[in-house]
């Protein structure tokens, strides 16, 4: 005959009855109650609600943080290359008709876009991009018809045309003051910028979408980029814009209005000298010296009362 087992079932359930217990695997099957998946589900959900909100607010302070320094590194580029030409202002050297996609200027020159001439300085093409703002261009209109929709956005900064004034740019007020008194067609040396701390030097570009979408694609590129000679704040960062001064520091300001780059069309909108800010963009500009916006105070107007920093 054969031997009789010791007893019947797997070895931990032996164990588990001799210890007057329930079995070892019956013990392993322990499982949540509906209630408690769904209190804990939404438990879940409501961290998720407080703690989102506080990440994406680190996120975006972290993105200010960047554009300010890549602001910092433009700046200090600019003094640079002022001290390397004289004590003048790099200039625009801005071509408003072709773009990059075109591979040459319609004069047939090469591109000597002021970013472009900044490029030995920073030695780096990724501080002209703000990581707050789109990285390919969204194009309709004209600039779908050139090609461009979908194109990579290079910089995505504007700079102060009346610092680095070069007759790229003919028209209207951006080659002479709006009585004709003062002529811009060369850059301003740093002996003519009255405060360099209060003159705008960069300031965001209005180019991009969803403002320029049909004419800005011409002003997205190291190789071509953007200029203004008025001021328009784009509220980009933690509801407010990040400015360069001619002095090479960068500083953020809280615009309460909304994005003011929409007033680019808006012929009754010219914000040359904004005082109460502390901020212009006419270099040889003095609160303290009387005519010395040189007859740009007539045109500095805006719809609606200005707000504060």
């Amino acid at each position: 005959m054969l031997p009789s087992p010791r007893g019947s079932g797997t070895r931990g359930e032996r164990l588990g009855a001799a210890r007057g217990g329930r079995p070892a695997r019956a013990r392993g099957l322990t499982a949540f109650t509906l209630v408690e998946l769904l209190v804990t589900i939404a438990i879940l959900a409501a961290l998720a609600a407080i703690l989102l909100p506080v990440f994406n607010g680190v996120r975006e302070r972290a993105r200010t943080t960047t554009c300010l320094s890549n602001g910092k590194q433009i700046g200090l580029a600019m003094l640079m290359y002022a001290q390397d030409y004289d004590d003048y202002w790099v200039p625009v050297g801005g071509e408003n008709r072709n773009t990059v996609l075109d591979g040459v200027k319609s004069d047939g020159t090469p591109f000597n876009g002021w970013s472009l001439l900044l490029l030995p300085y920073t030695k780096n093409r990724d501080v002209f991009r703000c990581p707050s703002l789109p990285d390919t261009f969204e194009a309709v209109g004209y600039c779908a018809g050139k090609g461009y929709d979908g194109k990579p956005i290079t910089n995505c900064y504007s700079y102060n045309y009346f610092l680095g004034s070069d007759d790229s740019y003919p028209f209207e007020d951006y080659y002479q003051s709006d009585e004709g008194g003062v002529r811009w067609n060369t850059p301003r040396s740093e002996d003519e910028i009255e405060l360099p701390a209060n003159v705008v030097a960069l300031q965001h570009s209005s180019s991009l979408q969803p403002f320029g979408r049909d004419w800005g694609c011409v002003y997205v590129t190291i190789e071509t980029p953007d200029f203004a000679n008025v001021l328009r704040m784009r509220v980009v960062h933690q509801g407010g814009d990040n400015l360069t001064f001619a002095d090479g520091h960068s500083r953020w300001f809280h615009v309460e209005d909304a994005d003011s780059a929409d007033l680019k069309d808006d012929k009754e909108t010219r914000l040359y000298t904004v005082t109460a800010r502390g901020i212009w963009m006419v270099p040889q500009y003095n609160p303290g010296k009387r005519g010395s916006d040189k007859g740009y105070a007539k045109k500095n107007k805006v719809k609606g009362k200005p707000r504060g920093p």
